[in-house]
């Protein structure tokens, strides 16, 4: 794509911190925001790992607990749980498997 900037790499305290949310997020990027497949690392200890578009989680990806136990698992859109997906306790019992929409189950 000629004329857009696509790297791979490490994005700390810039981009994703002006959100107030992300500490560091580690993955493809494109124009200098997160496109593709990355992890994000947030404040409260909240990982996210999978597929981004426009800086945001979108496609298939996982969220963990701060503990590292899966928290949802499945199918974002624009940063919402949104699609197939299964959410998990803290304590990694399945809480809810089915559709979700605009982040919440349906």
């Amino acid at each position: 794509m000629e004329g857009m900037k696509h790297y791979k790499g490490k994005l700390f305290r810039d981009i994703l911190e002006q959100s107030g949310f992300t500490v560091a997020y580690d993955g493809d990027m494109k124009d200098g925001k997160p496109e593709g497949y990355g992890r994000a690392f947030y404040r409260d200890g909240r990982i996210y790992e999978g597929e981004w578009k426009d800086a945001q989680p979108h496609g298939q990806g996982k969220l963990y607990y701060a503990n590292l136990n899966l928290w949802y698992e499945g199918e974002w859109k624009e940063g919402k749980r949104e699609g197939l997906g299964t959410s998990y306790y803290e304590d990694g019992k399945p809480a809810f498997a089915g559709e979700w929409k605009g982040g919440k189950p349906l």
